[in-house]
């Protein structure tokens, strides 16, 4: 099942004791596409501060009363290594979450998939970037950051990054969304799969994609309602897998 994070970040997060917070931001694994946690806010905690959730934690969301259920109780997250003490968000913080919520870091678990079915491409190449790894203590991005980065064509810029999609199964992150509004007088959202990005630069805040313009103005138009319709991937994938890089 695919989702849209604008939709799910309006989503409220409940606990298993009724403690309601909300999501303020997902935190991504760029060396896999991969959410890894969710930035989450709890406005009636006793500490009022904003803490890291890693995602296995979560239940499937509920669309129809927007929440989404973690197994966590109010006690828990309360107690939990706060993130503020360790900012931008370090390996050292990411272990001490770990040995807290007494989960095995993703960094070291096996990458197994059991699921069966269709399924759209993973990107599980690893991007190239401008930014020196040396001056990175983490290999997690923000979607909120992310957000709004132009996007660069081999032939010029196309837009910008709108949304980003889903796919429940693993928290994988398979399709960006990207709005033509500002660069192209045809305006129009159409979505790309994760893995035709081939840079991104976090100094520029631009995206660098296999793709030529005149293959983003043919892309299927972006429909929220359609991306649960398999035909309808299908024949996303179908197109861009037939779009040459000249």
């Amino acid at each position: 099942m695919k989702q849209s994070l604008n939709i799910l970040k309006d989503h409220t997060i409940g606990t298993n004791d009724l403690f309601n917070g909300n999501i303020k931001d997902f935190l991504f694994d760029e060396k896999r596409w991969v959410i890894r946690y969710i930035d989450a806010e709890f406005e009636d905690s006793a500490t009022a501060e904003k803490v890291l959730v890693p995602r296995i934690l979560f239940r499937i969301p509920d669309g129809g009363s927007k929440l989404l259920p973690t197994r966590l109780s109010k006690q828990e997250i309360e107690n939990c290594p706060k993130a503020k003490d360790h900012l931008p968000v370090s390996r050292k913080y990411e272990e001490k979450l770990s040995k807290y919520y007494q989960i095995s870091p993703y960094w070291r678990a096996a990458y197994l998939r059991t699921t069966v079915g269709f399924l759209p491409p993973r990107p599980l190449n690893v991007l190239s970037e401008s930014v020196s790894e040396k001056d990175i203590d983490s290999i997690l991005r923000s979607f909120v950051e992310l957000k709004g980065y132009n996007i660069e064509a081999t032939d010029g810029n196309v837009g910008h990054i709108e949304d980003l999609i889903i796919d429940y199964q693993d928290w994988q992150i398979v399709y960006a969304v990207i709005d033509t509004s500002n660069w192209l007088p045809w305006s129009k959202k159409v979505i790309i799969p994760i893995s035709r990005m081939t840079d991104i630069s976090y100094t520029e805040s631009l995206v660098k994609i296999d793709l030529k313009t005149e293959t983003i103005k043919n892309a299927p138009e972006y429909n929220p309602e359609k991306m649960l319709e398999e035909e309808f991937e299908r024949g996303v994938i179908d197109f861009y897998s037939q779009s040459l890089v000249v």
